[in-house]
């Protein structure tokens, strides 16, 4: 009897540790692309703007050609006999009047072009640093827009593997311990130590309010790395 226990200690022993110590010798390469979603919605977005560049710049042409017309009638009809026609309508003032126009009207046809585009963007990004084990990585949060997904990408991911490591948003910033967590949430278990991987945002939450990616290890409240959120302009 004692020794079929302590052949079960033993296989307990040992289970528990290939569960703690084979991590840390096995790499796991997961190279995700950006969501779909995302990719076709950031080309769909560069591609209005292009249009609405080249709209904008249409309109802005015909509408100041029309212009130019309706000035140049009515300095034919005020003028006086001899006077120069190029230097009236080449005057400073004139002139400062039609670029002061084409800036409002450039502004004004490039917002209603794209105000009704859903227009998915970089919310943040940061960079993972070394805490208790060494890693380096980059961190993207993107947006889709109102009403949709918003995804914490890893990028270039090359950590230490280990037990139980999740990745967590923090609204603190500076998180080197597991006491510096504050308030936060798991966006779901480390997909792989090395390469690039998407995790979706709850959508109930305001990423605006997170300030720090970790990627953390539960099982015994250690923070492997950090990155800290700088918002994108």
């Amino acid at each position: 009897m004692f020794k079929l226990i302590k052949l079960l200690i033993l296989i307990a022993i040992l289970g528990v540790g290939w569960w703690l110590l084979s991590p840390l010798f096995i790499d796991k390469k997961v190279d995700e692309e950006l969501d779909p979603k995302v990719a076709s919605a950031l080309d769909f977005v560069m591609s209005k703007a292009g249009e609405g560049l080249q709209k904008a710049g249409e309109k802005l042409s015909q509408t100041k050609t029309e212009d130019l017309q309706k000035k140049v009638s009515k300095i034919k009809e005020s003028m006086e006999e001899g006077s120069n026609l190029d230097e009236q309508i080449t005057d400073e003032d004139t002139m400062k009047q039609f670029m002061e126009e084409m800036a409002q009207m450039e502004d004004k046809e490039m917002s209603e072009d794209m105000m009704d585009v859903a227009n998915p963007k970089e919310l943040a990004t940061g960079t993972f640093v070394t805490v208790a084990h060494e890693g380096t990585g980059d961190v993207r949060v993107i947006s889709l827009g109102q009403g949709s997904d918003t995804i914490v990408r890893l990028e270039n991911l090359d950590v230490l593997n280990g037990p139980d490591l999740r990745v967590v948003l923090s609204k603190s910033s500076d998180v080197e311990k597991a006491g510096h967590l504050g308030e936060y949430i798991e966006l779901g278990a480390l997909k792989g130590n090395k390469g690039n991987q998407n995790y979706v945002v709850p959508s109930d939450v305001n990423v605006n309010d997170y300030h720090s990616v970790i990627i953390y290890c539960k099982a015994f409240r250690v923070v492997f790395n950090s990155a800290n959120l700088v918002t994108s302009k």
